[in-house]
């Protein structure tokens, strides 16, 4: 029997068995020995309030909302009742008023927004507060009162990454986004370009990264796990995090947030800072474009209409923005590229980004044309044509109904809004 015994731990069967094994014991030995968190940040079961500020390094506008912002950062009620995050748009970027914290998806977040709202304006600065439009700011008013009590949310801060539980007060109808940020505090730049040139800013509560996470149920709790992380350029005088839960649609639920302790400042993986994501591809039927176009916007973009010449809104427009798709939103065309062709339709040199542009060849009434197509959403836009001034000597021929115009001056967003 034992000599049976020893000659069956010989045989490749034992070996993989003795394998499998080892890697089991070597697994539950990593699990049990998981680090333990560095800091625990918990809300109460009472509604904690997400305050989102819109912002940008070249708005002249934004110091003065920044510096209201960075006030928060004594405020009695920090953490406790509002848990605030400054994300810079980029859309002021294709101006050449680069921001070195702007983002294409902080941008979008503020689009899908004014999308809620049913309103077609961007502006900054701009106040969210709870997924509602605050403009209280403007008005010298308090923050709103928060009220409610959705839930415990945890986030628990360790080497290996961050641990986020909520435990919801009732079960969500819907499934649950965990999303994690962390902020910069006291990050002075000098601001090379744009309204702001020449200016010291300090930024507070700035997003330097941005996670999502996707939850998983159980046991009554919604949990997730994100990495531990942001950039290391450029570094601010002390680090903050932020946490919040929404649903799948974006339902704002409940926030915590805390400045970050030594030990998990020790714990935060720098990384170098990357490029900005671009905007993800949108595909709909028909019956979804023309819920949210108007006909004229709709025959021109999704059935390649053209409008009659010198009809169209931004025709004679002169001022200072940005043109983005009447469709997505994806940024087009910057005002500075924008030049008097004579032909009747606004007309610009080159694209913000190459790669925000589609094209092929159109061949219809006769005589070869190059198509210009929206690259996120596939929007028919116009026509290119090598005619342009320099120093692209290209003519990019578009659509006024095809454009939505963000101007640079906030203001002009604002006294429309009023309307």
């Amino acid at each position: 029997m034992k000599q049976g015994a020893l000659r069956t731990r010989e045989t490749p069967t034992f070996r993989r068995a003795a394998a499998g094994a080892a890697m089991v014991i070597a697994v539950c030995v990593t699990t049990a020995v998981r680090a333990e968190p560095a800091q625990t940040i918990r809300s109460g079961p009472s509604r904690v309030a997400l305050l989102e500020l819109y912002t940008s390094e070249g708005c002249s506008s934004c110091p003065p909302a920044e510096t209201w912002f960075s006030r928060l950062a004594t405020d009695g009620r920090l953490w406790k009742d509002v848990v605030p995050v400054a994300f810079h748009v980029d859309y002021w970027d294709y101006l050449g008023w680069t921001d070195v914290f702007a983002n294409v998806d902080f941008s979008e977040r503020q689009r899908d927004y004014a999308a809620a709202w049913n309103s077609d304006r961007i502006y900054t600065p701009g106040f969210v507060w709870n997924g509602s439009e605050w403009r209280g700011w403007y008005d010298k008013q308090p923050l709103p009162a928060t009220s409610g009590s959705p839930g415990t949310l945890t986030a628990s801060i360790a080497r290996d990454g961050i641990d986020v539980t909520f435990a919801p007060a009732t079960a969500p109808t819907e499934g649950i986004v965990a999303h994690v940020v962390v902020l910069g505090m006291g990050v002075e730049r000098n601001v090379k370009a744009g309204e702001n040139k020449g200016r010291t800013l300090t930024h507070d509560f700035v997003v330097l990264e941005y996670q999502t996470i996707e939850f998983t149920a159980r046991e009554g709790a919604w949990t997730g796990r994100a990495a531990w992380r942001a950039p290391k350029d450029p570094s601010p005088k002390r680090h903050a995090v932020a946490v919040w839960v929404s649903t799948e649609r974006g339902a704002f639920i409940q926030a915590a947030g805390a400045f970050i302790t030594p030990e998990a400042e020790a714990e935060l993986k720098l990384t170098q800072r990357g490029g900005n994501i671009r905007m993800s591809k949108i595909n709909k039927t028909d019956a979804e474009w023309r819920e949210i176009l108007t006909p004229d916007q709709y025959r021109v973009t999704r059935e390649k209409g053209t409008e009659r010449a010198f009809t169209g809104e931004y025709v004679d427009n002169h001022e200072k923005g940005v043109y983005l798709c009447v469709a997505c939103g994806q940024p087009l065309f910057a005002s500075d590229t924008k030049f008097e062709s004579g032909t009747g339709w606004p007309s610009f040199y080159e694209p913000v980004d190459n790669r925000n542009l589609a094209s092929e060849e159109d061949r219809s009434f006769g005589w070869d044309r190059t198509e210009v197509m929206c690259g996120r959403c596939q929007a028919h836009l116009g026509h290119v044509f090598d005619d342009g001034p320099r120093p692209t000597g290209l003519r990019y021929c578009i659509n006024s109904v095809a454009l939505k115009f963000v101007p640079a001056d906030p203001k002009e967003n604002l006294a429309e809004k009023k309307k």
